[in-house]
């Protein structure tokens, strides 16, 4: 690297040096103290391994980033530890086809701004033309965020252009509030599944063993354990990729064992019948793959309108909600938190106190009267 004098020109200073990659780069300045600021600086970021070639980030545009970006995400996934389930990898394809393409697709990633993007999401429109709702302009820009923050990983940018100088996002939407749990007692739970008719087992398994529709429509008989201590193994999940319907691995990638309530295991058992270990234990007409969409329509819901005509009171739970079901079950009938994980399926105990938090806290006055009763028992005072 030098600087060197030139003969002539309003820029007369130049600065020459070599990339860590071998290529030879020059840049001219109309100073002395310029060239020596720039030369001094990026000295340190080439033998620092941080150096970022400006050139890069004006010849890629935000579509070829995509590219290469997708073919990590399904082949290794963003953390190169394992690959996006298909409908992850679907989601992102739908995002950068419908919303980034048509305004950043062509765009060098060295010119996109932040300001550009916050006034983006702001005003993003969806496919009919109106305002996107806040569900969608946060997805689009966190998607978004991640898609730049790749191009800092490749060293393409020096920073994520997605973000301000304080590693911000200030346009993106805060979440919306989801709808309230509705947990179903065991009454209303057997009630409901009656009411199912011949998918009564169906809810039963799902509203005790809190399984998704993907991870339960996807069981087959060779993940069941109907022995002295009964339980399934859930190491896979249907999921709409695209209107088709893909078999791959539940939600968290991570397989988990559930124990089954026996009474539901013996019925599960008698069911079984001469079906191959194959077989799938829930199935539609001929065999057929249950569609959550389908199935709700023709006979969830007119289940659940059965039940609110003869209890007024009676509750509107969705298929999710018999999920929420189980895990409250297990938790008034004391299982410790490590056993709600399992049933979940959550990939920490933490998350699983982060989201049913509520329903734990009954245990902090439960957990007082039984140490009472313990210093009463030894007469205490």
């Amino acid at each position: 690297m030098a600087i060197n004098k030139l003969s002539s020109g309003t820029k007369r200073w130049q600065v020459d040096w070599t990339t860590a990659d071998s290529n030879r780069r020059r840049k001219r300045f109309a100073t002395k103290r310029e060239a020596e600021d720039f030369w001094h600086t990026t000295v340190r970021s080439v033998q620092g391994g941080t150096y970022i070639d400006p050139r890069a980030a004006t010849k890629l545009t935000v579509a070829k980033l995509y590219e290469e970006w997708i073919a990590r995400i399904t082949s290794m996934g963003a953390n190169g530890r394992k690959p996006a389930s298909p409908k992850t990898a679907d989601n992102y394809r739908r995002c950068y086809e419908n919303y980034v393409a048509p305004r950043w697709g062509q765009t060098p990633i060295g010119k996109v701004r932040y300001d550009d993007v916050a006034a983006w999401i702001v005003t993003l429109k969806g496919r009919d033309g109106q305002p996107a709702g806040v569900t969608t302009r946060r997805e689009v820009a966190l998607y978004f965020g991640r898609l730049m923050g790749h191009a800092v990983k490749r060293r393409l940018l020096a920073t994520n252009p997605a973000k301000d100088p304080l590693g911000q996002t200030d346009y993106v939407p805060a979440r919306v509030k989801q709808r309230e749990h509705v947990y179903l007692t065991m009454p209303q739970l057997t009630a409901l599944a009656k009411a199912c008719g011949d998918f009564e087992l169906f809810v039963m398994v799902a509203g005790t063993c809190g399984l998704r529709w993907g991870e339960i429509t996807a069981l087959t008989y060779e993940d069941l354990d109907l022995g002295d201590k009964p339980a399934m193994a859930v190491s896979k999940a249907y999921s709409d990729v695209g209107g088709q319907l893909v078999l791959g691995p539940t939600k968290g990638g991570e397989s988990r064992v559930v124990p089954l309530p026996t009474l539901v295991a013996q019925r599960l058992k008698g069911s079984s019948g001469s079906s191959s270990a194959s077989a799938r234990v829930f199935g539609g007409a001929r065999g057929s793959v249950l569609r959550n969409s389908t199935w709700t329509r023709r006979h969830y819901s007119p289940a659940i309108a059965e039940l609110q005509a003869a209890v007024s009171n009676f509750p509107r739970p969705t298929f999710h909600d018999l999920r929420h079901t189980a895990v409250s079950l297990a938790i008034s009938s004391g299982a410790n938190v490590k056993v709600v994980q399992r049933i979940a399926g959550h990939a920490s105990a933490t998350m699983t106190l982060d989201t049913y938090a509520g329903l734990f806290d009954h245990d902090l006055h439960d957990s007082a009267g039984r140490l009472n009763a313990a210093l009463a028992r030894l007469g205490w005072e």
